[in-house]
């Protein structure tokens, strides 16, 4: 939003005066220079354009870039004090001479006459010492003619360096901007403003000269505080340059930071602004990925080049001993760009520096002289002076939304100095280009146009140009960035001419073409000129004596003042004119627009017009003094006076006519109607004599039209009559009808609150149903008799059991009474379910459905970012879409709260503010303070009287008051507690919904509670109003019924404290109990019991009126109000109400467990969990949840108790870790670090040891044992985590521990054990689900029976036929192998499968099996046991598969559970690898890839070896709660690799590893990381050594994830950790990067010691670094990497008892139609590799691999093992001879592309020439039946895209080149 503040304002940070609501709203900022502001403001009603005046201050967004981070110079002087001795000339009279050495030869310096004082600094000799002049002049003079005269004390001020302090970057805020210009017009206003920046302009220096060695940050210093005015201003800098002749002398601070010679031309500064803050730094904005590509004809974009000061030859000059100036002996040094220039550009360049000293102690030879000039020139070149000076322009406006617009799309995400790369090809240059400027569309938040330059010398406002100040404030004139002086323009073409003020005595221009001008102001004495052409002049006043032309062309000219004395005009052609003013001796006009007029002369006195046509007349004042019309259609016609002499008319139509006097010489006029004195009206007419009667008026229906009177006038009379009154409601607060007459009445509703009726006559009412009645009549007593029946069912309905019966008994109340508890009751709890730091909230809830003033208290667990949405997932599993939140109007939440909040947010659906009304979204409380942790912040509120803070205030309609006994309160609205003195009729914000901490003795002094009890507020309760009885405040509630209502307001903190709730629900002693209500139940009971009483006395009334009917009026009036009273005493009615009452949350009561799932057993054997499966685990702990309330329940965790069964079998903990301890129980919580914002969580406890009083090795039986009272408030916990049974100390203990019935409680004492409400509350869906289940599962349970019953049922299994039989019958006859299923055909058994059997619904043919049924059962027993189904497949018709049980499922589309050892090792040596031994890591992991980890697994790197792994190492889709840990040993394992982890959610830990990159640069450019991490939950670099080897750019890159180094060193990287969308932790680590950490758009949070290097951020990136430390480690010396090579097969033949010609297939194992026979000969895939001894004779092999690809259609389609032998044949000649057999290297499936780590040994005896080739080799072994063997498979050959290749890793080669 954009708002207004007074010209004072200091503060932004609110709304100020309110938000206006422009059309248009842009800001243009150029890189140190201008930041400009225009707004266009319509005239509206609200006058909201009235707050934009002079002098006012417009706050607007701007690009969201960030302040630099810089490290705040602050230079620093030491002070030195020491004695001088003063001496006098005391020659007789001779002046005495200074001269430069020790005696009468040297060199005179100067003459000093006698008494002259001289200062003594050395006593060089007895005959001269060493001098300093009063003049400055040092040198040397005779002793004898000196006398000495005192000594005296001077100091010296030395310059002995910097103090840096860090300020750290932030994001710009939108910024205010002071309005200097207002232009006011008919319909709208344009305001111009500039930035607060340039109140400054304002101020003034008197005088800043800094020393010659201040560095710029003092000199910022310096004119800050030289300002004579005081300011509001604040300046950083970090510039440590110094400069030369620095002076500012009666300027303006703006002029000395900005101007000619200012301090950002001196010291090279650049400069940001955010608000009042002023930071001048070496380098604004970063350097992106952004690279644009010059292309032709894209409209919007222009490309300017400019060669004007590109320098391609430098004469570099010095000076010599003599002073003369010395030249290189080359003289002149080129470019390397010389060549791309038609001819040398010169300049020429002084070096101050490059001074020859012949002699002394700063002796400079020539030779170093000449070393600097050309190292000053080689700098000039090395910054860019032989390049173009090159600028691009986008106009976003113009852009097209295409393909080839996309890459500038990317400027929109970068900001003021950011540097981006353009290639302009077709121009021949490719450029490092920065943003200088950019216009930006505040309304839109999105950039109109950029502008990028590649040099400072580009940057506009290097010098401050006219626009950049105001009028005045700089004498002389400048021009954009350069200043014009005297000179003619002759035969030029200027392209574009800006000029703001220009006062050009004299300018003659022969021929000017000026495509376009823009002149504010020209003051031109004489313009002579033969033709001036102009296709656009906008010219805003042109002041001239005389203009003489010929001709005078425009196709548009706007000419905002223009006075001619003279003007002979021949021949104008005049398209279109605008003329705001046009003084001649007779023309007033206002505007005039006219399509064609050939005017040769006009001199107009005066003009009768017959005809005048125009599109468009607007006259602000016109006098016509007579005027011919022959039609006028005029809208309004406002006038004081109106005379109209003659018209002449068909007709004149007037819509509105206000007159205020009227002179009408005639007025015709059908009937005229006026309103007398008396209120009546009457018709004015002249009779027959000419006199003037009146007639009273009556206005009957024909005189109103139907319709004529709306909803919003008044009809106010004393008498109405009408034939026919149709409405369809009447509403009368008071109505007293004298006389009602009608014919008819027909109203939908007739309601008044009060009628007195004198008289009702109507011919007949009978017909309405609601009115069954004769007036005269009663009504009869069964009607009474009905309604009492229906009273009596009532009642019954309303008592306390009867509700409560129905409301727990509701189907509603079980489903949803949990969601009830945790939410409170109405207001859902919802946890945010986020993975990490991101502005997508996300979260699930119980209801389906989003409302109007819907709210949720929401768990935010991570820090948010930017523009923060909420998507909320319902129970079906649909969604919300994500929807904005707000915490203000219409101002975005963003990152106002921090992690580990609630925040109470209320959805919203076109939500009105002010004239603003947003669609839907969240918005959050009206404090977005973070300090709010224990507190809620209401909104403002308006005191009804005077209020003292620290009390508790409550409301009426007028306003809030203090809670006191007898003062009465609307329960409607809030209860609140004030922090600050209130007055009656002001408002105040410091109010809170809830507060922690609240005395109870501000209200009642002598009031003492009970810690923990809850307090009341007492009363009664009417309707919404609630009085507090005299002692209003108690902890103690009703024993029996008082008729008070006790309203909850806090719990007690201590005997005298609260803690306020947000919510106050009500109680009452009803019916034996002190019970809560809900409102609606409350007003439901009190209401039917209102209408019980009244029906009671109503029929007892009825009763002894002597028989007589009731009044049916009243009988009426009761059964409306019992209708009402049972629609809310429904069952569903009040489940409904009462759920939503925020009253069944569990509360605190005596005995209440708060341990979740307490009734589970627990195993522990041997020290480690056990699964109720059965199953193992390596865990020694069990985590058990605790209730969201137990924190606030024990107080902070100030009292609890524990306590459990235990049963103990053979217990012996002599070996455990800690001897002695078989078990312990923790209660783990969240506290603060040391920082105050850090949260970890730690455990107490305590354990059980053998050493204990109730210790038994064996239990006979449970035993049950008690534990407290604990207290952890003293560790100031600040949240409860949960509770956990086991301790890592009892590892080696053996024995059996059980428990069970955990129960945790706050009571007095302890308890039995109970189950925690919510399980019991939970058990009824528990059980639902469990019957529904069984329901289901009914048909499946039952077909689980013995095998005779599913012999004689379903098919007969056996080796023999069975004896009793029957038409098509079915028999599994096992006698033969494989088993045939065979059908009875009712005389004989035939095979099913030979022909089509249909039996069952099941049909089994030779190409086809189809089963039809509408239940399915599949069932595989267990054949020693057919009571053990081992997989079963089970649906029916309704559903698909509904359950699936098997060991394992292969499928790729499901995740399968790793099984496997817990332990692997990595063993480079191996012969063959095994389920837990491996000869790579990247095997190692292959077998863990896109697996669920149930449990934690750990890989080994092995001792003392040092393994490469070329292709890297790649962890993927792992999952699960398991943890995998890749464990190295430091120095003694390195790792030469690079690994990438994608997409794992279970937790991935890197412990003690040393990660050497092993690849080499690609080409001339690093590769990208060492260790990428994508789309994984929690990934840990602990002890970690991460070398980049200068060869990686990252050594940690993190996108989409969550990473955490500890205790690492990161060495030889470009950048250390880098992340991207993600967020990391970096602890306690070292080492040494050019960049030690990036966050773009991501979350860093460092703590400890962190690598030296650079830190930065981008994308809004977080970086948080306080307090932390640099720690370089040890540095590590970058290797040359070993080599890696690739050898693809050469060959590739299989043998089977010969070489095949059939195939080039690497075929293993074998294939046989019938089956196995000791004759088959098996194939033997042989490879070979001719070039290995090219490769690697000589050398030594350090690792291999080989990659193989299977074919489809071959052997198994599971995973088969590969076996790998080397052979000695060098060809398919021969039989293959094996050297050596490796074993199997691993498995590979169908179709699939698998590299297997081979031992070296294989790629060492090729290179050696051991080895002719490999080969791949079943060992035979009888297969029986099948048709082939268990390993058979086709590898892919030389004849495919896939043939195998060896990739190894070598060293040792003495190849070149």
């Amino acid at each position: 939003m954009i708002c207004v503040y007074p010209a004072d304002c200091t503060d932004f940070s609110n709304n100020g005066l309110g938000v206006v609501s422009p059309t248009s709203c842009t800001v243009t900022e150029t890189l140190n220079g201008e930041w400009e502001l225009t707004l266009v403001h319509p005239i509206d009603e609200r006058d909201k354009w009235r707050k934009l005046t002079d002098g006012g201050i417009l706050r607007v967004p701007v690009p969201a870039a960030m302040t630099p981070q810089i490290n705040l110079v602050t230079q620093q002087y030491q002070t030195t004090t020491y004695d001088v001795e003063v001496y006098k000339v005391s020659t007789s009279r001779d002046p005495l001479r200074l001269r430069s050495g020790t005696g009468t030869k040297y060199k005179i310096l100067g003459k000093y006459k006698k008494g002259t004082e001289v200062i003594v600094i050395e006593k060089t000799s007895s005959s001269w010492y060493e001098v300093t002049c009063p003049d400055g002049k040092h040198g040397y003079m005779s002793s004898e003619y000196l006398t000495y005269v005192r000594t005296e004390q001077q100091s010296t001020t030395t310059n002995v360096g910097f103090r840096n302090d860090v300020v750290e970057a932030r994001q710009l805020r939108d910024q205010p901007f002071r309005i200097y210009r207002v232009v006011p017009e008919l319909d709208k206003v344009t305001v111009y403003a500039r930035h607060i920046f340039y109140d400054l302009l304002d101020n003034m220096l008197k005088n800043v000269k800094p020393a010659s060695d201040a560095v710029g940050a003092s000199v910022v210093k310096s004119i800050s505080d030289g300002c004579l005015s005081e300011h509001d201003f604040t300046f950083y800098s970090d510039l440590e340059s110094t400069a030369s002749d620095v002076s500012f002398e009666n300027i303006n601070p703006v002029e000395a930071l900005l101007g000619e010679n200012g301090l950002t031309s001196k010291y090279g500064a650049e400069l940001v602004r955010d608000w009042f803050d002023v930071f001048l730094v070496s380098r604004v904005g970063t350097d992106s990925e952004v690279q644009i590509r010059e292309k032709k004809n894209l409209t919007g974009i222009s490309i300017d080049v400019d060669m004007t000061d590109a320098v391609t030859r430098i004469m570099p000059t010095g000076e010599d001993a003599d002073g003369n100036v010395l030249y290189l002996p080359e003289l002149y040094i080129d470019s390397p760009n010389i060549d791309a220039f038609p001819h040398p550009k010169w300049i020429h360049l002084p070096v101050s520096e490059a001074k020859e000293v012949a002699e002394g102690d700063n002796y400079k030879s020539l030779t170093s002289c000449y070393q600097d000039m050309r190292n000053a020139a080689q700098a000039e070149f090395d910054a860019g002076c032989d390049m173009p000076t090159v600028t691009l322009k986008v106009d976003f406006v113009n852009c097209k939304d295409t393909e080839e617009y996309k890459q500038f799309a990317a400027l929109s995400d970068i900001f003021l100095g950011d540097a981006v790369r353009v290639v302009a090809r077709r121009l021949g240059f490719e450029v490092t280009m920065r943003m200088t400027q950019y216009t930006y569309d505040c309304l839109t938040r999105k950039y109109t146009s950029v502008t990028l330059g590649t040099a400072a010398e580009t940057l506009e406002g290097t010098t401050i140009s006219a626009r950049q100040l105001v009028s005045g404030s700089i004498s002389g004139t400048k021009l954009m960035l350069n200043s014009i002086g005297s000179g003619h323009l002759q035969n030029g073409s200027v392209g574009s001419l800006q000029v703001k003020a220009a006062a050009i005595q004299s300018a003659h221009i022969q021929t000017a073409a000026i495509t376009q001008a823009h002149i504010a102001q020209a003051l031109i004495e004489t313009l002579n000129a033969n033709a001036i052409t102009a296709v656009s002049a906008k010219i805003q006043e042109l002041a001239a004596g005389q203009i003489t032309t010929d001709e005078l062309y425009a196709s548009i000219a706007m000419i905002s003042t223009a006075q001619l004395t003279t003007a002979n005009i021949i021949n104008a052609n005049i398209e279109w004119a605008q003329i705001e003013s046009l003084a001649a001796d007779i023309a007033t006009i206002s505007k005039a627009q006219i399509t064609s007029a050939n005017i040769d002369e006009a001199n107009i006195d005066w003009a009768a017009i017959t005809t005048l046509s125009a599109a468009v007349a607007s006259m602000v004042k016109a006098d016509i003094g007579t005027a011919d019309i022959d039609w006028a259609h005029i809208k309004d016609l406002a006038t004081d006076t109106a005379i109209i002499t003659q018209g002449t008319a068909g007709e004149l139509y007037i819509a509105k006519l206000a007159v205020t006097e009227a002179n009408m010489v005639s007025l015709t006029v059908g009937e005229l109607v006026v309103k007398g004195s008396d209120g009546h009206f009457y018709s004015v007419s002249v009779d027959e004599n000419g006199e003037v009667v009146t007639t009273l008026k009556q206005v009957a229906n024909d005189d109103v039209a139907d319709l004529s009177i709306h909803g919003t006038e008044k009809l106010i009379e004393g008498s109405i009559t009408a034939k026919t009154l149709n409405v369809q409601e009447i509403f009368g607060d008071n109505a007293t009808i004298r006389s009602l007459i009608a014919a008819n009445i027909d109203v939908d509703t007739l309601f008044a609150r009060e009628a007195t009726l004198n008289a009702i006559n109507a011919m007949d009412i009978t017909s309405n149903t609601y009115l069954k009645l004769m007036v005269a009549e009663k009504a009869d007593q069964s009607e009474v008799d009905a309604l009492g029946e229906r009273m009596d069912a009532a009642e019954l309905k309303i008592t306390p059991d009867a509700i409560v019966s129905t409301v727990t008994g509701s189907a509603q109340y079980k489903a949803d009474l949990a969601a009830a508890s945790s939410t409170g009751g109405g207001v859902e709890f919802v946890v945010g379910t986020q993975t990490g730091t991101t502005a997508s909230w996300k979260g699930n809830v119980s209801f389906s459905e989003l409302k109007d003033g819907q709210q949720i208290t929401y768990w935010l667990p991570y820090t948010s970012g930017s523009s923060v949405t909420l998507e909320l997932t319902y129970p079906d599993g649909t969604t919300t879409g994500a929807i904005p939140c707000y915490y203000s109007q219409q101002s975005r939440l963003s990152t106002q709260y921090a992690s580990g909040n609630v925040i109470r947010l209320t959805y919203r659906e076109n939500a009105k503010f002010l004239t603003t009304t947003v669609a839907k979204g969240w918005w959050t409380d009206a404090d977005s303070n973070t300090d709010t942790y224990d507190r809620i912040r209401h909104g403002t509120v308006k005191a009804k009287e005077n209020c003292s803070y620290f009390k508790l205030i409550v409301s009426d309609s007028e306003g809030y008051y203090l809670l006191a006994a007898g003062k009465s309160f609307d329960v409607s609205k809030p209860i609140l507690y004030l922090t600050s003195t209130l007055t009656a009729g002001y408002s105040t914000s410091n109010v809170y919904l809830a507060y922690s901490s609240i005395s109870v003795r501000n209200h009642m002094s002598d009031f003492t509670g009970t810690t923990g009890a809850s307090l009341y507020l007492v009363g009664t309760l009417v309707g919404s109003t609630f009085l507090p009885a005299e002692t209003y405040l108690t902890c103690t509630p009703p024993t029996e019924e008082d008729g008070l209502t006790y309203m909850l307001l806090g719990i007690m903190t201590s005997a005298y404290a609260m803690n306020l709730f947000p919510e106050h629900p009500l109680y009452r002693f009803v019916n034996g109990a002190f019970q809560p209500l809900s409102q609606v139940a409350y007003e439901a009971y009190s209401e039917v019991g209102e209408v019980r009483t009244e029906m009671r006395t109503a029929i007892e009334q009825t009763n002894a009126a002597i028989a007589l009917k009731a009044d049916q009026t009243t009988v009426t009036a009761l059964s409306s109000r019992i209708d009402s009273a049972e629609q809310q005493i429904t069952p569903e009615a009040i489940t409904s109400k009462v759920l939503q009452s925020a009253q069944y949350a569990f509360e605190k009561a005596d005995g209440r467990n708060y341990c979740l799932n307490s009734a589970v057993e627990h195993k522990f054997v041997d020290g480690y969990y056990r699964l109720a499966s059965g199953g193992t685990t390596t865990a020694t702990g069990q985590r058990l949840d605790l209730s969201d309330d137990f924190f606030s329940h024990s107080n902070g965790l100030s009292r609890m108790l524990f306590s459990f069964d235990i049963k103990r079998t053979n217990v012996d903990a002599s070996a455990a870790s800690t001897a002695g301890v078989y078990s312990g129980f923790w209660i783990y919580y969240n506290l603060y670090g040391a920082d105050g914002t850090t949260v970890s969580t730690t455990g107490r406890g305590f354990y059980l040891r053998t050493s204990d009083a109730n210790f038994a090795a064996t239990d006979s039986d449970w035993v049950h044992m008690t534990y407290g009272v604990y207290n952890f408030s003293s560790y100031n916990p600040i949240s409860v985590a949960y509770a956990y049974i086991g301790t890592t100390a009892q590892k080696g203990c053996t024995g059996t521990v059980e428990f069970r019935n955990f129960k945790v409680e706050t009571s007095e004492t302890w308890t039995d054990w109970s189950a925690a409400p919510e399980d019991i509350y939970g058990l009824s869906s528990r059980m639902s689900n469990a019957e529904s289940r069984i329901t289901q599962n009914a048909s499946s349970i039952a077909l689980k029976v013995s095998t005779s019953t599913y012999n004689s049922e379903k098919v007969y299994r056996g080796s023999t036929a069975p004896t009793t039989l029957y038409t098509n019958m079915l028999w599994l006859d096992t006698s033969v192998s494989p088993n045939l299923l065979k059908r009875y055909t009712g005389s004989t058994w035939v095979a099913a499968g030979a022909q089509e059997v249909k039996a069952s619904g099941i049909t089994i043919g030779p190409n086809n099996v189809a089963i039809t049924t509408e239940n399915f059962l599949l069932q595989l027993l267990d054949p020693s046991d057919n009571e053990n189904v081992l997989m079963e497949m089970s649906a029916n018709g309704n559903v698909g598969f509904k359950q699936l049980y098997a060991d394992e499922v292969i499928s790729d589309s499901v995740a399968q559970s790793y099984a496997g050892s817990s332990w692997l090792w990595v063993e480079p040596s191996i012969e063959t690898p095994t389920e837990t031994d491996f000869r790579s890591l990247g095997e190692a992991v292959q077998t863990l890839n896109n697996k669920f980890l149930p449990n934690d697994v750990t890989i080994y790197l092995p001792w003392g070896w040092e393994t490469y792994e070329p292709s890297g190492v790649v962890i993927r889709g792992i999952s699960g709660p398991g943890k995998l840990t890749i464990y190295g040993y430091g120095e003694n394992s390195i790792l030469n690799s690079y690994i990438k982890v994608h997409g794992c959610f279970a937790h991935i830990c890197f412990q003690n590893l040393y990660l050497r990159e092993s690849r080499t640069l690609n080409g001339s450019n690093r590769q990208p990381y060492l260790c990428e991490v994508t789309k994984c939950h929690f990934v840990e670099f602990t002890g970690c050594t991460l070398d980049a080897n200068a060869i990686t750019y990252d050594s940690v890159y993190a996108r989409s994830s969550h990473v955490f180094l500890y205790n690492c060193g990161l060495y030889n990287a470009l950048q250390g950790l880098e992340c991207y969308l993600a967020q990391g932790n970096v602890k306690d680590c070292c080492g040494s990067c050019s960049w030690a950490m990036v966050s773009y758009a991501s979350l860093i949070i460092a703590s400890g010691t962190v690598p030296a290097g650079s830190r930065g951020t981008g994308e809004n990136g977080l970086l948080y670094a306080t307090s932390v430390t640099t720690d370089y480690g040890t540095a590590i010396p970058t290797v040359t990497p070993d080599e890696t090579g690739l050898l693809y097969a050469t060959t590739t033949k299989s043998w089977r008892g010969s070489w095949r010609s059939d195939t080039l297939d690497v075929i293993q194992g074998v294939y046989y139609d019938s089956g196995y026979n000791s004759s088959l000969n098996w194939n033997r895939g042989c490879m070979w590799f001719s070039n290995a001894q090219n490769l690697l004779w000589g050398c030594t092999v350090k690792s291999a691999t080989l990659t193989l690809h299977r074919k489809t259609g071959s052997g198994s389609s599971a995973a088969k093992s590969v076996y790998l032998c080397a052979i000695t044949n060098t060809s398919a000649s021969g039989t293959p001879s094996i050297a050596k057999n490796y074993g199997a290297i691993g498995t590979i499936g169908r179709d699939k592309q698998v590299t297997f780590s081979i031992p070296v040994d294989a790629v060492q005896g090729l290179a050696d020439g051991y080895y002719g080739g490999l080969c791949l080799y079943e060992t035979p072994y009888d297969f029986g039946s099948s048709t082939y063997s268990n390993a058979y498979m086709r590898m892919s050959g030389t004849d495919t895209n896939y043939e195998p290749y060896i990739e190894c890793v070598f060293s040792g080669s003495t190849a070149v080149g």
